[in-house]
């Protein structure tokens, strides 16, 4: 089990909790847990993980939850994704807006 456990630390990076969602669903952390590797957005110069299926920026990756310190909901949310296979949380389907899109 040891191997896996590294292999999972190093993956927690890639495993996000968008918050949008978790209000928006009653709070269902499986609506609300997705897996992307894709690149941050700069927003005022600071990187954030964009949700697939909201569109928010109001994430939070596994790494940063154990980098603060919240022990307890990161081994809740990582029991949660480890029940089911990543493609189940691998969200497809939104796409990024222009800045100008809508006006006109």
């Amino acid at each position: 089990m040891g191997f896996l456990d590294r292999v999972w630390k190093s993956d927690r990076k890639f495993w996000y909790v968008c918050y949008t969602c978790m209000m928006q669903t009653g709070h269902d952390a499986e609506k609300s847990v997705f897996y992307s590797e894709a690149p941050p957005v700069l927003i005022l110069g600071r990187p954030w993980e964009r949700c697939p299926r909201c569109g928010g920026t109001n994430t939070k990756s596994f790494q940063q939850l154990k980098d603060e310190g919240s022990d307890s909901a990161l081994w809740g949310l990582e029991q949660l994704v480890r029940k089911r296979p990543r493609r189940h949380f691998e969200v497809k389907g939104w796409r990024r807006r222009s800045a100008g899109a809508g006006s006109g």
